[in-house]
């Protein structure tokens, strides 16, 4: 049976698209047959894709990550058709309002839901109250901490304040510098042996891939 997992944030610059790529080569990696879904009407996981698929033509021992662009008016169309597939990864766009019911129809149909949220009191004024309305409608909904740094007072603030709202993912994403570089060809942190801040992606879907059975 086919596991969706949804990574949906209120906030532009949270992470989401970093976040599913990053798992989607992971589910890749680990022999998962996936597919991403991106219903952001900026397409910037659908685009990512697609440079990834230009890349491996020249590349091909790169492993095949494809993503494709939905609407969210007809959201479970685009589902349907991954029907084959062990593992969708569904990125949905940041404006929210515009969107509410289908989005939190699609969150009662997912298997998991991954809000990620930068350590800064504007992302958490607009995570707050949109993992509540999450967890309405899916009681497994984690948020993860991303741009990180443990050694601030800013991130254990924000970081305690949504522990006592929602579950917290045990691993954040670090601040790194060179996490978007890869994306110019389509590629992520994980597709290069020994990079910085591979581990933190990799154990992220240690849990995510426990969390959903597969």
């Amino acid at each position: 049976m086919t596991k969706i997992l949804l990574v949906s944030s209120p906030k532009g610059g949270s992470g989401k698209s970093v976040l599913a790529r990053h798992l989607m080569v992971s589910a890749a990696q680990d022999g998962i047959s996936v597919l991403g879904v991106d219903y952001d009407r900026q397409s910037t996981f659908c685009k990512w894709g697609e440079r990834r698929k230009a890349t491996r033509v020249k590349f091909p021992e790169f492993v095949d990550a494809e993503v494709v662009h939905g609407d969210l008016k007809n959201w479970r169309s685009s589902i349907a058709d991954g029907k084959e597939k062990s593992l969708l990864i569904v990125d949905t766009p940041p404006s929210v309002e515009d969107h509410l019911a289908a989005i939190t129809q699609l969150s009662s149909q997912s298997d998991m839901i991954l809000v990620p949220a930068v350590c800064t009191q504007d992302d958490m004024d607009s995570v707050a109250p949109w993992i509540q309305v999450m967890i309405e409608h899916n009681k497994n909904a984690v948020i993860v901490l991303n741009r990180a740094n443990r050694r601030t007072t800013s991130f254990a603030r924000v970081r305690g304040r949504l522990i006592k709202l929602a579950e917290v993912c045990p691993v954040e994403i670090p601040q790194l510098e060179d996490v978007h570089v890869p994306s110019s060809k389509g590629l992520t942190l994980l597709d290069y042996t020994k990079s910085k801040g591979q581990a933190s992606f990799e154990e992220i879907w240690a849990f995510v891939r426990r969390r959903l059975g597969l």
